[in-house]
């Protein structure tokens, strides 16, 4: 998830245009991180060595890691860390960034420092969206929720997450939390659970969006939402709180599932604390929607 949030922070300070993020993004997925981007990202060689490093290979026929142990950048431990995470990184942005010719090693050093700066993320926090470990990336959207909301949605969350990069789209970004007062959408797909615990939730967005995102999950092309998008949107709802269901039931809790919904062209007003997710995918924006109390609608 890096990737998307790092691209966003690129286009709101307008280092890119939406066209130029949109190439690099898509070429990514066929690129191979190099050590010195990584080495850079992890903040073991700064950009100054790992071009020193570069114009040395041309004289040497030894591989940058080697190198750099010989000029003293690296340690045996730091090439052997960076030689895993090239096997599963997800800093590959960086990369293209520098092959595409949008940034020098340089730049990527600058802007990537600045980023940390001001993203209000900690270390670990930027750690985990590279990881792409969800129960911790869970935990950085939610914190804005009071203690005793906390486990369950982030639990709920969790899986959530999980189910999108499964079974919809693995280019996801999330802000966090926010509480609302009311909240007016084109269409939202939603489910009740009650019993032990009682909890509204569901995912709203545009048409054009919800229709892209019941194709995918269908393996079949939707043209709007009809009845067969409905029941799609339907089916991913209640297949996952039918999961997340099944896991409570694992420790005792019992719960009930109401039929789902998929509502059109309304407001709703909540009766109790309602949270609102932004979920950025890589065919639009849907909003993850949750509360302690069936709300009313408009």
């Amino acid at each position: 998830m890096f990737n998307q949030h790092f691209g966003n922070y690129l286009l709101g300070k307008k280092i890119l245009k939406p066209e130029e993020l949109r190439l690099v993004l898509a070429e990514q997925k066929s690129v191979k991180v190099k050590l010195g981007v990584l080495a850079i990202d992890a903040g073991y060689m700064n950009a100054a060595q790992v071009d020193w490093i570069r114009k040395l290979q041309t004289a040497k026929d030894l591989r940058f890691g080697e190198l750099a142990i010989e000029e003293g950048y690296l340690t045996e431990a730091q090439l052997n860390e960076l030689l895993n995470t090239q096997k599963k990184s997800n800093t590959l942005l960086g990369q293209v960034l520098i092959e595409k010719e949008f940034f020098t090693f340089e730049k990527y050093e600058e802007v990537l420092l600045q980023y940390r700066q001001e993203s209000s993320l900690s270390a670990d926090e930027i750690q985990a969206l590279k990881n792409n470990e969800v129960d911790k990336i869970a935990e950085i959207f939610l914190r804005t929720l009071p203690d005793e909301q906390n486990k369950l949605i982030r639990d709920y969350f969790e899986l959530f997450i999980r189910n999108i990069i499964r079974f919809i789209d693995d280019e996801i970004r999330i802000e966090a939390a926010k509480e609302v007062d009311s909240y007016p959408f084109d269409y939202l797909v939603t489910q009740k659970i009650d019993g032990a615990y009682r909890l509204f939730s569901g995912f709203a967005a545009a048409e054009t969006v919800l229709a892209r995102f019941a194709s995918i999950y269908a393996e079949e092309e939707i043209g709007g939402m009809n009845e067969l998008a409905k029941d799609a949107l339907g089916e991913f709802l209640n297949c996952h709180n039918g999961l997340f269901l099944s896991h409570l039931s694992h420790k005792g809790i019992e719960t009930d599932l109401f039929p789902g919904e998929v509502k059109e062209k309304g407001n709703l007003k909540p009766v109790a604390k309602t949270y609102v997710i932004p979920c950025y995918l890589s065919f639009g924006k849907i909003d993850f929607i949750f509360a302690g109390e069936f709300p009313d609608f408009v």
